[in-house]
């Protein structure tokens, strides 16, 4: 297995973690089959460009990012959860400003 191809399994298998995805869930929004997500994450398959995408789409991220250095996707993914946190401070502060302006 090649070092990219190895790349690809591990932030597979980390994209669907942190989204809380069972295999079978990835599946659904991928639009593939559970058997085939299975070989995917124990490298297996090596996925077609359609499939990259509809995996990438499902996963909420860029294509790219599935071939990323492990190391570097754990910083994206660390960046994500930042974001988020900030997104969902940034609702709960404008939900309070609406309730002050009432």
């Amino acid at each position: 297995m090649t070092e990219l191809h190895r790349s690809l399994v591990a932030n597979l298998k980390a994209l669907r973690r942190r989204w809380g995805y069972s295999q079978a869930e990835l599946a659904e929004r991928s639009g593939l089959s559970v058997g085939y997500i299975g070989e995917l994450e124990t490298g297996g398959k090596w996925p077609a460009a359609e499939k990259i995408e509809s995996l990438a789409e499902a996963l909420q991220v860029k294509a790219y990012q599935l071939f990323l250095d492990p190391a570097d996707s754990q910083l994206f993914q660390d960046w994500l959860e930042k974001r988020d946190t900030v997104a969902e401070l940034g609702r709960d502060l404008w939900a309070y400003f609406e309730k002050q302006t009432r």
